[in-house]
């Protein structure tokens, strides 16, 4: 999978996991919280969950519209991207 391309709003691990899922997977892939789809992807809560789906994906490049994750957090998470061989453009 060459390139996600995210156009909805990104502010955590989570979004972005879940964006991924839909992309790759389909729209109703990524698990609700209830549950309710025994089939559906879990949606990635931290980094390492989230580099097991970049692997799993294989994607390569995340190009992301509305990208409002905290500076806080972007260290590590451009750290997993990195590790990954993967290129965000925001």
């Amino acid at each position: 999978m060459p390139a996600v391309f995210v156009m909805r709003p990104v502010r955590s691990i989570e979004d972005l996991g879940a964006a991924i899922i839909a992309a790759v997977y389909g729209a109703g892939a990524a698990a609700s919280p209830d549950g309710a789809s025994p089939d559906a992807r879990p949606v990635p809560r931290n980094l390492d969950a989230l580099a097991d789906l970049l692997r799993e994906t294989r994607v390569k490049r995340v190009v992301v519209t509305d990208w409002g994750i905290p500076e806080a957090s972007i260290g590590g998470l451009l750290e997993v991207l990195a590790d990954e061989g993967v290129e965000l453009s925001r």
